[in-house]
Order: C-alpha cells, then structure tokens, then sequence
C-alpha cells in the first residue's frame, strides 16, 4: 500500500474516532495499525521558515491566559471547574460532539463566560502531547512553532494550527518528530527531553539541536537516557522545571529497579547549570509504586497535582508547597497511570501580551553592596507594546522579625545588553536575616505582575559592616553617650519608627531583636556609669 492510500485509511479512522462512530478513545502509545505504519510520520511534517531571531520558547510556568483540552475529556469536569475560574479553557471538539460538551460544562457549575470551543475533528485527548509550543520571537510577538506530533494521527497533528487560527496568532512550524510530553523548558534558553527525541527523527543529534536552536531559541538542550525505563519515554514521568533555578524529580526507594537510573539523573541536573549560571535547585517527590506526581500542570498561582488516593499523596502535595512556596497546590484523583496523567492532557496557552519580568534570584550569603543594601535587577518587557507606568517597579521585602512586607523602588537602569532594566536594594540587615521578597510591576494596559507568579524567593543576607565602628546605646553616633541617645530612643519605641539599620542596632542594647522599655532603662544605667 502507498503513502497516498495510508493516509486516506488513517484519515478515514480519525474521522470516525472524532464524530463519536467508533467511541473507544485512541490510546496514549501507539496502536497495532500506527506501529505498522510509523512511516506516515514522514509525511505528516511541515515546514515553515523559523521566527524571527532571537527566539525565546516560553515556559509553562510564565503567565498563562487560558488552557488547551479536548471533548470527550481525558480529565475531570472538577479540573475543568477549577480552571475556567481563572483562564480560558479552550476545548478542541467535533461539530458532533459540541452541544453534548456545552451541556456537560453548563450542568457541572463551570463558568461559561470562560469556556470557548475550537471546532474541529481531533483522535485523543493527550493535548499537551500534540498541542501547540509557544514562543516570542524577535519582534517581540508571541507566536505557535509546530512539530511532527510522534503519532500517525492527522487530526491531532493538526491541532496547533487550528489553535493558531482561531487566536489569529503566526504559525510556524519544523519538520522534526516530537511530542509536548517529552519537553520542557526553562523559558530562557534550556531545554530537556529524553533520547526519545533522538531516536525518532532520522537526524543526527547535532541537527535536531540546532533546529531546536533556530525554531525555538533553545541553546542548551538536555537529551538524556530516560531512567524510568518505559514504553513511554516522556520527561514528564519524571521530572519538571518548576521555575527557571528549580527542578522536581521522582525519588524512588532503594529497592526499587530504577533506583540507580533515577539518581543518577537527579544528580546530573543537580550538576548542571541555571541559565544565570548556578546550579540547580533540585527538589524530589516520593514515588515508590510509580505515582505520577511529576506529571503536574502549572497555570498561573495554582498547580494541580495528579493524586493515586494513596498514602504518599499528602507527602507529594507537601512537596510542592515547600519547592514553590505561596502557590495553591491542589491534588486532583482521576484515571491517572504512572505513564499518563495530569499534564498529558492539558496544555498552556500564554498571554500573548504578557508582561515578561526575568529576575536572577538572589543567592544565600549576599553581602550588602558597598552598604546600600542587597542589590537585585529586573528586566520588564510588556509584549502589548504599552509603557511601563512609572514608579510601578517595587520589591516588597520582610526579614523574619518583620510580620509585614515593605517596599522600596526599583529605577530604570541604562544597561546597554539588556534593556529595559530596574534596579534597586533591600535595605541592609544589622543581623544576619533570612529575607523573603518578591517583585511587583505595571504596565499601561492594565497588567499587574510579579516575580515570582505566586509567593517569594528567599535569601540568608550576611548583616552589613558598616555598623561595627558604632557604639552600643551612641544612638547618633556622636562619640558620646548622652541623654540625647535616651530620648531618640523614647522617640524609636513610642512612634515604632526608625532611623536606620545601624541606630536600631545599636539601640537594642539587650539584643533580643526588639526595642523596649527594658533598652531604655539598660541605657540609663550606661549614661550614668560613664
């Protein structure tokens, strides 16, 4: 049989598969007809000139305006509740089939002010194994780059570009075999799958990168071994960038047959450098019996959890809490593998106007820069072409004696190879002090963002030096101590004010962090022994 007559045979099975003839859903591997007739691959690429350079492949951790699913549905119409309260849910669906969603969705409490349909036949519901990958590409325009979906399944293969259609966004698109499942990036340049993307393409590795390059901006490429040792082969099963400095991983016990492999690959990532240049932050979820824990979707400030309605399952959502504090971490049961699950089956789409904020957290130990405080930049870009508004750009810090966040600004800074700069600091610590702080802009379109999305970063700040020449109680630091350091001090503890790192250091003559009568009354006593 030719190539013609194969695609009209398969193209017959889709189409009865999507119009509800043949009800059985097409499975996440590959069925006895596909294996036979892989060959259909090559004929099912396409191929585009790339976007214009450079090319930035965004993250499913950056801000997302709405979600990719498919009708009949591979998860809950809870999933989908929780979802459309905050973004789009855009569902792929026959013409057969949309009235049985519409009413499905309507029955089920879901908010339909956020539910849209995207008509059209499609074979399954893996949407993140054939949906659309997102970049900004040189024009600051955000934009869908196409692959070869690793199934001989035409109407899912079609799928990113009727999405690309239907939200008026360019469509490119590289002749390579891929599959969303087995990819993930940090948003800046690195990116990971398994061998899977090697074995498949009829490319050498050196190619298949640099296609990764050209196409989606990506200049380091992790192809590793996959460890699970599966029939799948998908990254997801094991592993996730959670933001662009931390990485989560299975953990399995010792006994386990994949034991060596998985640790093996903790440790290469936990070896391998950040797009800033440092080691990664290498977090692990228990997996004994295989959970899928990893195959975790982030949307914005929430991150749903595939639960097994197992023992480890508080012990899974408990490690996503301590990896990304401040984000709403929900567990979701369903008809979960350790192969297949939540991520599978939902796929980001990103607010094409976004406003791009990338900061280098700062690092444990930073010592306050020439005493002004604890310097950080950020590069702010809003993709809807608005201006920043001014004085929007703030971090928001607190030490861990502070039950509050405070703020101070951040100034545009001239730094010729990456425009669009803030800087600023933290006030500097007379203590060492784990800081906690997160950072806020605006633009004119009416987008508020932070950095992170939800919750903070955190860093141990080494206490400044330029308080060590002070004076215990030389609260003016006159050389003297005097009843004038007495009554600045009254004024500190009855206006709970300050008047700067180094007076309240040396005002706390008990040291026991707080400012109180009792500091009072140990500074008279040394007034009146000088």
């Amino acid at each position: 049989m030719g190539y013609f007559s194969l695609i009209i045979v398969i193209t017959i099975i889709s189409f009865l598969n999507a119009e509800g003839i043949d009800s059985q859903e097409l499975p996440i591997g590959l069925t006895d007809f596909e294996k036979n007739n892989i060959n259909l691959l090559l004929e099912m690429g396409r191929e585009t000139s790339p976007p214009n350079q450079p090319v930035r492949n965004i993250a499913e951790f950056e801000r997302m305006s709405g979600v990719l699913v498919r009708y009949p549905l591979g998860v809950s119409l809870d999933i989908i509740r929780e979802l459309a309260e905050d973004v789009i849910v855009y569902c792929l669906v026959s013409s057969a089939q949309q009235n049985t969603a519409l009413n499905a969705f309507n029955n089920n409490d879901i908010n339909m002010g956020n539910i849209q349909f995207i008509v059209g036949p499609t074979d399954s519901y893996w949407t993140r194994d054939y949906g659309p990958w997102w970049v900004v590409d040189g024009n600051k325009e955000v934009g869908i780059v196409d692959f070869t979906y690793n199934r001989p399944r035409l109407n899912d293969n079609n799928a990113p570009f009727k999405t690309s259609e239907y939200l008026d966004v360019p469509y490119y698109s590289v002749d390579m075999i891929h599959c969303g499942g087995n990819y993930m990036t940090d948003g800046l340049g690195i990116g990971a799958s398994s061998h899977l993307v090697y074995e498949e393409n009829d490319l050498e590795s050196e190619n298949i990168d640099s296609l990764m390059n050209i196409y989606y901006g990506i200049d380091t490429y992790h192809v590793v071994e996959d460890p699970n040792d599966t029939y799948i082969d998908h990254i997801d099963c094991w592993g996730k960038y959670l933001s662009p400095t931390k990485v989560m991983i299975r953990q399995v016990p010792t006994n386990h047959p994949q034991f060596s492999e998985i640790e093996s690959i903790a440790n290469y990532f936990s070896e391998s450098l950040t797009s800033w240049g440092n080691n990664w932050d290498v977090h692990r979820v228990w997996t004994p019996n295989d959970q899928p824990y990893t195959n975790s979707i982030i949307v914005n400030d929430k991150i749903l959890v595939p639960i097994m309605n197992s023992a480890w399952d508080d012990d899974a959502l408990s490690s996503y809490e301590i990896a990304m504090p401040g984000y709403e971490i929900i567990g979701f049961p369903g008809t979960w593998e350790s192969t297949d699950a939540l991520h599978c089956r939902i796929k980001g789409i990103p607010d094409v106007n976004m406003l791009q904020l990338f900061h280098q957290p700062l690092l444990d130990t930073v010592a306050s820069s020439q005493n002004e405080g604890y310097q950080l930049n950020i590069e702010v870009e809003a993709l809807s072409g608005m201006s920043i508004l001014d004085n929007s750009v703030k971090v928001f810090w607190k030490n861990s004696e502070m039950s509050s966040y405070d703020s101070a600004q951040l100034y545009k800074t001239f730094i010729p190879e990456i425009p669009d700069t803030y800087s600023g600091y933290i006030p500097t610590q007379a203590f060492s002090s784990n800081i906690k702080y997160f950072i806020q802009a605006s633009d004119s379109s009416g987008r508020n963002e932070a950095h992170p999305l939800a919750g903070y970063h955190s860093f141990y700040a080494l206490p400044t030096e330029a308080c060590n020449s002070w004076v215990l109680g030389d609260i003016d630091n006159s050389g003297k101590l005097n009843i004038l350091d007495i009554l600045i001090l009254s004024e500190l503890i009855i206006y709970n004010s300050s008047s700067g790192v180094c007076c309240n250091f040396v005002a706390d003559i008990n040291g026991d962090g707080e400012l109180s009568l009792i500091d009072i009354i140990n500074l008279v006593g040394l007034v009146a022994n000088q």
